[in-house]
């Protein structure tokens, strides 16, 4: 029987996005966190001045989410939070601890090895295409 859904981008996309979401938190579940959370202690170690609304946009998220992770994030002692009462009394500004830094280094040669691994399924070129293609998409 054919159906719509199996040839769906979007179907294809998120059962992709899943697939590499859950094999990469697998991994990252000994340092218990997510991809997500160390996608956004990445963003801060490297992003300067970033903010929960920074946040949001580079992982594509909604504010309330985004506020959640970073609640988890700081109640495992990962991040710190700040007024600004510099620039803005409303923004806060978001820190690694030590313990954030050392769980980065710690996962990064998990990440490396699995980013390198989904790398080498398909050639440079397709890399390029399939990068292309994904900025068609976005809405």
């Amino acid at each position: 029987m054919n159906y719509a859904l199996k040839d769906s981008i979007a179907y294809r996309l998120i059962r992709s996005s899943n697939s590499v979401v859950n094999s990469l938190n697998k991994i990252l579940s000994a340092y218990d966190i997510t991809i997500e959370q160390r996608a956004t202690l990445e963003i801060i170690k490297y992003e300067p001045n970033v903010n929960q609304t920074k946040i949001a946009q580079l992982l594509g998220k909604d504010k309330t989410t985004i506020s959640r992770s970073l609640n988890s994030l700081e109640k495992k002692e990962l991040i710190t939070r700040e007024s600004d009462t510099q620039n803005d009394k409303r923004s806060n500004k978001i820190k690694l601890t030590k313990k954030g830094e050392r769980i980065l280094e710690e996962t990064l040669p998990y990440v490396t090895d699995f980013r390198e691994g989904l790398n080498s399924k398909i050639s440079e070129k397709e890399h390029e295409l399939f990068f292309e293609i994904l900025d068609k998409l976005e809405l």
